[in-house]
């Protein structure tokens, strides 16, 4: 993709686009989201923006009354072009001025996509190799939930796991307890319950765990969100992780324990049939 729509002005993705004086650049002073587009639809766009403008709120960053779902649907589409299968990316800043504390609280965004080959989530018979990242504890904040644009502890978390060979890598917060993948939720199976660490984990609030928890509630699944220390991780029966652009990805083995994956099928199928409808 060559095109990307800076603040409602499409230009090549290759002109330069920050100045100096960028909160965004100076002190990532913003939020983003990334969006799936599958089949020429984006299904969790609104839920996406929600997040967006939720965290919008909790910055401070104005909020103009044309942010709806059709306005940015409609921004978006103006770079996709034929494409139906894309990452998207929104990004939205602070406008430019001052120094740490902002003297303009207008908000611009700037929208980038990139092409997704796959029209579908394709489960993995492979599944994830998983180690426990010891180098990096996830605060607890009250901006925890959001996805801010200073994201400092997933590229810490991502060099890691490059090193040590493996595709992802589990987080914990400063409490010990499990948070999250690098970018992605965990949830777990043990005895037929279904568990996710809690909302004041640490964790971004992923849209696709939204999404999984509203399927368990409907399947009769019982799900638990809590507390969860590494070895009680260790001794799950089945783990997966989940975020909207990949879909869900089971997890083959963590710090060498194997695991299986039988209700996780039925779950990354049953939302499948789900996503596709919508």
């Amino acid at each position: 993709m060559n095109e990307i729509n800076d603040n409602g002005r499409v230009i090549n993705a290759t002109e330069k686009l920050a100045d100096k004086d960028h909160r965004g650049l100076k002190y990532g002073d913003g939020l983003f989201e990334s969006i799936r587009m599958l089949n020429g639809k984006m299904p969790f766009l609104t839920d996406h923006l929600r997040r967006l403008y939720r965290g919008m709120k909790f910055l401070k960053i104005e909020k103009p009354k044309h942010f709806t779902t059709a306005f940015f649907r409609k921004e978006i589409k103006r770079i996709t072009g034929k494409e139906k299968n894309l990452r998207i990316r929104l990004s939205v800043f602070r406008a430019p001025g001052s120094l740490y504390t902002p003297t303009n609280n207008k908000s611009s965004y700037l929208i980038e996509c990139q092409l997704i080959k796959s029209n579908n989530w394709k489960w993995s018979k492979k599944g994830l190799t998983l180690k426990i990242c010891p180098t990096v504890q996830l605060p607890i904040t009250p901006w925890s939930g959001l996805k801010t644009s200073n994201a400092l502890p997933y590229i810490l978390a991502g060099l890691w796991k490059k090193e040590a060979d493996v595709d992802d890598c589990i987080l914990l917060n400063q409490q010990g307890f499990v948070a999250e993948a690098s970018s992605s939720n965990v949830f777990y199976f043990k005895n037929k319950i279904l568990y996710t660490p809690t909302d004041n984990s640490g964790a971004i609030l992923g849209v696709l765990r939204k999404q999984i928890i509203k399927l368990a509630k409907e399947k009769g699944i019982k799900l638990v969100k809590k507390d969860i220390l590494p070895e009680e991780l260790l001794e799950a029966e089945e783990v997966f992780l989940t975020n909207a652009v990949q879909g869900i990805r089971w997890v083959k083995s963590l710090e060498n324990v194997r695991f299986g994956n039988k209700n996780i099928k039925v779950i990354a199928e049953g939302f499948s049939k789900n996503y596709l409808k919508i």
